[in-house]
């Protein structure tokens, strides 16, 4: 895990000040704060007292012990009791969606620092914005990452609500050691210290189930709304260091014999702020590329079983169960069209700054020295910035394709041993 130091806090331009700064941080990671403050992995909670760290660290056990209670009864009833195939079919993709959880809440614990720095350095800029029209570049950015957010936290919620409240009340009942039947629980576990069918424990279970369930919800959702905000407003650095330089020589008037200091201030500051945008991009990438790659496998093999969940209800004509499953399998797809689509707009506002650097008359330059920066700039947003899945493969709308195309392909192979 690397470290970040706090960042040196610029002084603001005289000429606008961001009164509202603090608020429009505020907007920009409202949903990711909401969602991850209360179980205690928010990267900005606590003050690093003894007593701060103390409390993050009994909120944070607290918390996984509560997921491995709901996941590990889960899992050793998978291994040994499941016996129906298409049943056993259909949970898988609950069981990947919750390890991925898991994984994304120690990634976000580990990668602390880096996310941190990354959430200072956002609210300084928010801070030294230097115009109006910098600032709104900036919130039109964090409104698509928001509104990214709220689709994926409807979706989420709507599918996994019905998912583990509605149907286990239309599943087949369990029958109990004394002939009594009981609804089955939202996640079937064997529990090796207990037992979970007397009255109340069972009903303490089953609702403890719901309540842990909720908890990884909201960690997934937390998780993909962080990445939203942080990525948005790499996208928005991108996109002011652009917007700079087309007006660099807006409106200024030098003699092209002599050499300008205030082109150089403007030229020193553009490219200051582009080196800024980079090294924001790259301790982002390296806290999430993890996450991206986890989210990038793990989500095509939840696609894949929920497409195989659909087309068993349709067989069987469990209408209700088949649109929770297709709400779910949405709610997928918008999660990996978010993280590809923001891997795209990365990338391309990375490279617009070349085509607006290049777009300026910078061959009527007064100075070669400043006309090689230029060409310095433009070689540099020649090699875009990416992101990445864990170093591995390019986040893009292709890959978005690719992971739709690679899920029908494991479907059709599930099918085939289906049939066979």
């Amino acid at each position: 895990m690397t470290s970040k130091v706090s960042p040196k806090l610029e002084k603001a331009p005289l000429a606008y000040v961001n009164e509202q700064y603090l608020a429009d941080t505020e907007y920009v990671v409202r949903v990711a704060k909401t969602l991850l403050m209360p179980i205690g992995i928010w990267p900005r909670y606590g003050d690093n007292s003894t007593l701060s760290n103390a409390i993050i660290y009994i909120r944070v056990c607290l918390i996984f012990c509560l997921m491995l209670f709901l996941l590990t009864p889960h899992f050793i009833w998978t291994w040994f009791k499941a016996e129906d195939l298409r049943k056993l079919m259909k949970i898988i993709a609950a069981q990947v969606f919750s390890s991925l959880a898991v994984l994304k809440f120690w990634t976000l614990i580990l990668n602390k620092q880096d996310i941190r720095y990354c959430l200072e350095i956002m609210e300084n800029d928010y801070r030294v914005v230097e115009s109006e029209e910098d600032r709104q570049i900036m919130l039109k950015n964090a409104k698509i990452g928001r509104f990214f957010t709220t689709a994926y936290l409807g979706l989420s919620y709507g599918g996994a609500l019905p998912y583990h409240i509605i149907m286990p009340l239309l599943q087949p009942r369990v029958l109990r050691s004394d002939n009594t039947t009981m609804i089955p629980l939202p996640y079937p576990s064997e529990y090796v210290f207990f037992i979970v069918e007397d009255s109340p424990l069972y009903e303490i279970v089953f609702v403890t189930q719901i309540l842990i369930s909720s908890i990884i919800l909201s960690t997934n959702t937390g998780v993909y709304s962080l990445i939203a905000c942080v990525v948005m407003h790499c996208c928005c650095l991108f996109e002011v260091t652009s917007n700079r330089a087309e007006k660099l020589l807006r409106g200024m008037k030098y003699d092209k014999s002599k050499i300008s200091p205030e082109l150089g201030k403007k030229l020193s500051e553009l490219i200051d702020f582009h080196v800024k945008a980079i090294q924001y991009a790259e301790t982002m990438e390296n806290a999430l590329n993890i996450v991206m790659l986890s989210e990038m496998g793990g989500c095509t093999i939840i696609i894949c079983f929920l497409e195989y969940g659909i087309l068993q209800d349709l067989e069987d004509r469990e209408y209700l169960g088949m649109v929770t499953y297709i709400m779910l399998m949405t709610s997928i797809f918008v999660n990996v069209f978010i993280l590809s689509y923001v891997g795209d707009k990365v990338k391309e506002q990375s490279e617009a700054i070349g085509f607006s650097a290049y777009s300026m008359q910078w061959v009527d330059l007064p100075n070669e020295f400043i006309m090689k920066d230029l060409k310095f700039v433009m070689a540099r947003a020649n090699q875009p910035t990416r992101l990445t899945a864990g170093k591995l493969f390019d986040l893009s709308l292709q890959g978005f394709c690719d992971v739709a195309k690679t899920s029908m392909a494991y479907l059709n192979f599930l099918r085939t041993l289906e049939i066979t």
